[in-house]
């Protein structure tokens, strides 16, 4: 009896042990299984990868839109913003291979577009006297909007004459009237993106600086005894008379000085600060008086008026480090000449008589000397006249697309060919297939309401609304 327990219990043993097999090879076989599931799910789905294609396909296009990229390269852009459409329709059926297959197509010809250059820039807007001297040539020529600029040409405003250039990394700068500015270098960093240095020989050069310059970009303002770097998201002016020093004067951001053998970093601070340097090293650094801040009309706002003519616009702001304001409009961006004399205002308003429909420009400052205060960054923003009955009916197209990112939405959508579009009255670009985007942030607690308006100029208008919930609050 003893014999026979022992072989069931023998029995009983191996049987567990074929037990714990079968268990780990189950194991294994599903673990494979739900892997190769996932890698499926993740890399070869059709669905995942037409939509990681479309999103990364839209990512391109937006980074390389730009409103003065050159004609081809919009021609491009609007073939392949078309392309993009046809896999977004396609993928909305289902039809997950052929929507990758567009996509993937389009990326390809995104990849093959080759980057604007980085040794031009351009003068994108002039007013008054401007004059080029390209390099290698004896004379000066009057200048033109848009014309290139490259290595070793000097430009010279006269006394009434201003002029904006855009440089391959984003940066703007204006020269002031009665300046004479040497584009001394345009070419690739040490470290692989745009190297800029411009030498002020006499005048005033302002820069601005975008928020996204990349960190690999160098970007220089000389004098006879100053080099002045402006970092990211700054703006500042830099004055020179041959022979004298050179005043810094930091509006926003912060920016590098060196002079005399030192360099030092120099931040805005609240109000903004001026540098004066000289050959033996900075002089002295001052607060600056600080100009108020805008509430309205904002930055590119649409005033949709009934008689533009005969409604009053009244300009509000606050703050300011002095009780007088001097108030500036004008129908030039460049401010060369006025609508209404300029105004040193005493409160936080001031209203002007109506205005034709258009494009405005306005600016603020604190009263105080050219030393001490400065200009508010320019405001533009558009009259546009509500016609009561309208001449050319006209079916608007208006799509949009709403994605919730927490305190704020992005918004993406289409419209007709040459409609303007604003969102909650501010006006937005839009793309010469008619599409367009926004990420619109949410500041105040509780609903937030947004509205999507598309217009012409005969009347016509479509609006799109929706209320959002701020996750931030």
């Amino acid at each position: 009896m003893a014999a026979k327990r022992g072989r069931d219990m023998d029995w009983v043993v191996i049987r567990y042990r074929d037990v714990f097999v079968i268990v780990a090879l189950i194991i294994l076989i599903g673990g494979g299984l739900g892997g190769g599931y996932y890698y499926w799910r993740t890399h070869q789905n059709p669905q995942v990868r037409a939509e990681a294609a479309i999103a990364k396909a839209q990512q391109k296009l937006e980074s390389m839109d730009s409103p003065d990229a050159p004609d081809p390269l919009r021609q491009t852009l609007t073939r392949a913003r078309a392309k993009l459409e046809t896999a977004r329709t396609e993928y909305a059926a289902q039809h997950y291979p052929v929507a990758l297959a567009v996509a993937t197509e389009v990326l390809a010809t995104l990849k093959n577009i080759e980057p604007p250059p980085t040794n031009v820039a351009f003068l994108v807007s002039q007013e008054g006297s401007v004059e080029v001297k390209k390099a290698g040539n004896q004379l000066f020529t009057s200048a033109k909007e848009n014309m290139l600029l490259e290595n070793g040409d000097i430009v010279k405003t006269s006394k009434s004459g201003y002029a904006k250039i855009k440089y391959p990394n984003g940066q703007f700068q204006t020269i002031a009237p009665d300046s004479l500015v040497v584009i001394q270098a345009l070419t690739v960093s040490s470290q692989g993106g745009s190297k800029i240095e411009v030498v002020v020989k006499g005048g005033q050069v302002e820069t601005t600086t975008p928020e996204n310059m990349s960190p690999k970009d160098e970007t220089y303002i000389a004098t006879e005894d100053a080099k002045i770097s402006p970092k990211a998201d700054s703006r500042m002016a830099v004055s020179h008379t041959e022979g004298g020093p050179t005043t810094t004067q930091i509006y926003r951001g912060a920016g590098e000085i060196e002079s005399g053998g030192k360099t030092q970093t120099v931040e805005a601070g609240a109000s903004g600060t001026a540098i004066i340097t000289s050959a033996q090293g900075i002089i002295s650094q001052n607060p600056l008086v600080a100009p108020p801040s805008v509430i309205g009309p904002r930055d590119q706002q649409v005033l949709r008026v009934d008689n533009p003519s005969g409604t009053p616009i009244t300009f509000e702001w606050r703050g300011g480090s002095t009780s007088d304001v001097v108030f500036q409009l004008s129908a030039k961006p460049l401010f060369s000449s006025l609508l209404t004399a300029e105004q040193v205002v005493r409160g936080d308003r001031i209203t002007v008589d109506g205005l034709p429909a258009g494009s405005y420009y306005w600016r603020l400052r604190s009263s105080g000397g050219d030393d001490k205060a400065y200009w508010s960054p320019t405001i533009r923003f558009r009259i546009i006249q509500v016609i009561q009955h309208v001449r050319v009916p006209r079916n608007l197209r208006l799509e949009v697309e709403a994605t919730p990112i927490g305190d704020g939405v992005i918004l993406q959508g289409k419209t007709d060919p040459g409609v303007a579009v604003s969102v909650n009255e501010i006006e937005v670009p839009v793309s010469a297939d008619g599409s367009f985007s926004k990420i619109e942030l949410f500041t105040d607690k509780g609903n937030q309401p947004v509205q999507v308006r598309a217009f012409d100029e005969e009347g016509n208008e479509k609006v799109w609304r929706k209320v959002f919930q701020s996750a931030g609050y």
